[in-house]
């Protein structure tokens, strides 16, 4: 007895251990309900697993196929989820739901009538089947099917489950037909019937904003935030609709908000960087551009968003011109013969001067070729370019076209064309120009002092006086101006050279390193024939200027006609060395030799010699 008395637990313990792998081992249906879980939960490769498992259970099932291409066309394998939907239908010709997975994974994949008739077979299997229903409603959509989209979604309309999101599939359908009011009464029904429905507050607001209603879109997007709070989307859909009522600091919440959410997200960074160029804060923007540009190489908008930026703080900083200009040029790459692209590369090459002539040339004739019409800022930038390239038939043309867009640009349109003749020294032809400006402008100081320069090329030198004494009252320290006075003073009567050293003595005054100035004052005193004086300027001018050849041998005149050959000689011998060939300065070290050669012969009766 006690025999079997140890042995009956024994017994029982053993068979227990035995049944209890079969009594606790997961189905096939239970396990395609975790992996349905956890695809919910966006654990796709987790559910892929737990599916696959399940049809290793259930070889001849159906349903296991159907999930195994649900995960993995959320896997980004569509070509292997539409083997699995294939199998699931053969396996079960009429089942709904591989029929309406795979209708729309055709169509994603550009083949809409073949989805398109998996839809409308799912539905006539399944005609309560809400998402059949649904998916063959937005086919029908997107294919502009207006009648047969409102059809099903009424249908939709009538089942209790999704019939929110059905109202507002209707709503779409007869706004796709042009029943505006009626599709706003049925969207509002749809949010009224289900205010948390996601997807309905999506597309009121898309709805609203389609309308350009942005302030009743915003209020949609924004408790859309609410009820997914992880979708970059939302956020930036948010943003938009409050660009829109330009409320642009909350606007820049959202976008920084939907970035938050996934850094990644590149439409938020395009937006942000147009809030931050639109408030003028360029660096801000351009760093946001270039975010954008990075999470998408291949987007044209990038690199002309991120060039425009730059471009704006490009004349004070050479960096981001040459950062602006490797964008724009990535635009125009992306996107040729854009003409907004190829003004900006124009104005670009041009601000670098000499440097950009060639390339400011290209972008700027391929500009006005593409452009239909051009600003008046645009012609004068033309005009300029072709001025100094001295190409007088393209910078009229322009100028003159710039002029007459804009009163406003008359005065710089005369002055440029004045300037192209002035610099061929055409001067007769340069000054109608200048005339002009000065009628729109009588204070235009470069217009007076050119047009001065001008008269005293043609020998008008009184008038030459008077215009350059305008200039100097326009300006009084102006000390350049001053000195052209003083310049063309020493060319008139001896009488003139008071007023001559006058002019120079107050450029130097008013700058004490201006060369020109202290070398004219001397010379001024030199042909008063006060050596001395004019001796301690040429100085001071060769101390601001040490290599000036001109000066170097005025002060060795000044010194030989005072008597000190030493110096002179010095002077000389200073002047040679800035230029061998100097004729001036070989000329007077060889006078004085010749004087000091004649001091040391023998005085002839009643002979003189002098330097």
């Amino acid at each position: 007895m006690k025999l079997v008395r140890v042995l009956v637990p024994a017994i029982l313990i053993a068979g227990l251990a035995g049944a209890a792998p079969r009594a606790w081992a997961l189905s096939s249906g239970d396990l395609i309900k975790q992996g349905v879980s956890l695809l919910r939960d966006g654990k796709s490769q987790e559910a892929l697993d737990l599916f696959t498992r399940a049809q290793r259970l259930d070889p001849n099932a159906a349903k296991p196929h159907y999930y195994i291409a649900s995960a993995l066309e959320r896997l980004g394998a569509p070509d292997s989820a539409a083997i699995e939907y294939q199998t699931a239908l053969r396996i079960q010709p009429k089942y709904p739901e591989a029929l309406t997975g795979y209708g729309k994974l055709l169509r994603k994949q550009g083949k809409k009538d073949e989805g398109t008739a998996k839809l409308e077979e799912a539905v006539k299997y399944a005609g309560k089947d809400p998402a059949g229903l649904y998916g063959l409603g937005q086919a029908y959509l997107e294919d502009k099917r207006y009648e047969d989209a409102e059809k099903i979604f009424r249908r939709g309309t009538l089942l209790k489950t999704g019939r929110a999101q059905f109202l507002a599939g209707t709503a779409l359908a007869l706004e796709g037909k042009g029943d505006l009011k009626a599709a706003e009464e049925l969207f509002i029904r749809a949010r009224e019937t289900d205010p948390n429905n996601l997807r309905v507050r999506l597309e009121v607001g898309n709805f609203y904003m389609r309308k350009k209603i942005p302030v009743l879109a915003a209020p949609e997007f924004g408790h859309a935030t609410t009820l997914n709070p992880s979708d970059p989307e939302t956020y930036y859909l948010y943003g938009k609709a409050l660009i829109g009522m330009n409320e642009f600091n909350a606007a820049l919440k959202a976008f920084v908000d939907a970035t938050k959410q996934d850094s990644s997200y590149a439409p938020a960074y395009l937006e942000t960087g147009r809030l931050f160029h639109r408030a003028k804060r360029y660096a801000e923007a351009a760093e946001n551009f270039r975010v954008y540009t990075g999470l998408v190489p291949d987007a044209y908008e990038g690199y002309y968003e991120l060039g425009r930026s730059l471009s704006e703080i490009s004349a004070r900083d050479a960096n981001a011109r040459a950062e602006a200009t490797v964008a724009l040029s990535q635009a125009n790459d992306l996107k040729p013969n854009v003409t907004e692209v190829l003004g900006s590369l124009c104005k670009l090459y041009h601000q670098q001067g000499e440097a950009g002539r060639d390339s400011a040339f290209y972008y700027c004739d391929k500009y006005a070729a593409a452009a239909d019409s051009l600003t008046a800022e645009e012609e004068l930038r033309l005009g300029q370019l072709y001025v100094a390239a001295d190409d007088s038939a393209n910078a009229v043309i322009h100028l003159s076209k710039a002029a007459e867009l804009d009163s406003t640009m008359v005065k710089d349109a005369n002055f440029q064309m004045g300037y192209l003749f002035f610099a061929r020294r055409d001067y007769a032809g340069a000054l109608p120009y200048f005339e002009r400006t000065l009628q729109v402008d009588p204070k235009f100081l470069p217009a007076l002092l050119n047009k001065g320069l001008a008269e005293l090329q043609l020998g008008r030198k009184s008038e030459a006086i008077g215009t350059l004494r305008q200039a100097l009252a326009v300006k009084p320290d102006d000390a350049r101006t001053m000195v052209w006075i003083g310049q063309t003073m020493l060319q008139m009567e001896a009488d003139s050279l008071p007023t001559a050293l006058e002019m120079y003595q107050n450029a130097a005054a008013v700058d004490p390193k201006n060369g020109d100035a202290l070398r004219g004052a001397g010379l001024a005193l030199l042909l008063m024939d006060r050596c001395g004086d004019a001796e301690g300027w040429f100085v001071k001018a060769n101390e601001v200027q040490g290599d000036h050849l001109q000066g170097r041998i005025w002060l060795a005149q000044s010194y030989a006609k005072c008597g000190d050959l030493t110096r002179a000689k010095q002077q000389f011998q200073a002047a040679l060395e800035i230029d061998p060939n100097s004729p001036e300065a070989s000329k007077g070290l060889q006078n004085i030799r010749n004087f000091e050669e004649r001091k040391k012969a023998p005085k002839a009766s009643g002979a003189s010699a002098s330097p």
